[in-house]
């Protein structure tokens, strides 16, 4: 929030000095950005809040996890056509108690993660297996290792792996503490870690 505030203060500061009506616009303009840019973190804010409250009411299913998984992969290999996918998830049915489409936002945000962060032309590698009496799912990217100041903190409301782009829209590190969330509603957890290479 501090940086959009920022800008717009400095652009009222600067119109209230600036006599040429061309460098007024410019301003004037940069304060516009500003306010749309706080709109849009607010927005996001409130959509998470309200993500929150709705995971108490949901209702809960049997489902195929892996035929969810199957599923998603398949609209991912559309969806990020330059990017290939590789899937390791068993052939026959892996029930669970839950929501599938919750579990399908949860994947959408970890495969969102790793096409982001992933290296061009690296395949990004999804395998569902069981663990015991749980089912571990796991997303692999190669890209940059997770920072040591965020690497623990990855999956906390607000924080975030990217560097502030300019021009980029405002980021603001809700994916993966909404996919913490899911995990948690379905009884699990979740953890980021390097790739030893």
């Amino acid at each position: 929030l501090r940086t959009p505030i920022a800008v717009v203060r400095s652009s009222l500061e600067n119109l209230k000095l600036e006599q040429d009506p061309a460098q007024r616009q410019v301003y004037l303009e940069r304060a516009e950005e500003g306010l749309s840019r706080l709109s849009k973190i607010l927005t996001r804010m409130s959509e998470a809040t309200r993500f929150e409250q709705s995971l108490r009411s949901e209702t809960r299913s049997r489902f195929d996890l892996a035929e969810v998984v199957r599923e998603c992969v398949s609209g991912y290999r559309l969806a990020y056509a330059q990017r290939d996918f590789e899937l390791q998830a068993p052939a026959q049915v892996f029930a669970i108690d839950g929501s599938p489409d919750l579990f399908a936002q949860l994947l959408d945000k970890l495969v969102a993660n790793a096409v982001d962060f992933g290296r061009p032309g690296t395949p990004i590698r999804i395998a569902l297996a069981q663990a015991g009496h749980a089912a571990q799912l796991t997303v692999t990217n190669s890209g940059p290792p997770i920072p040591d100041a965020v690497r623990g903190r990855l999956f906390e409301s607000m924080i975030s792996a990217r560097g502030e782009r300019a021009g980029s829209e405002p980021h603001l590190g809700l994916g993966l503490y909404i996919a913490r969330l899911i995990a948690e509603f379905h009884g699990g957890s979740i953890a980021a870690a390097n790739l030893p290479d």
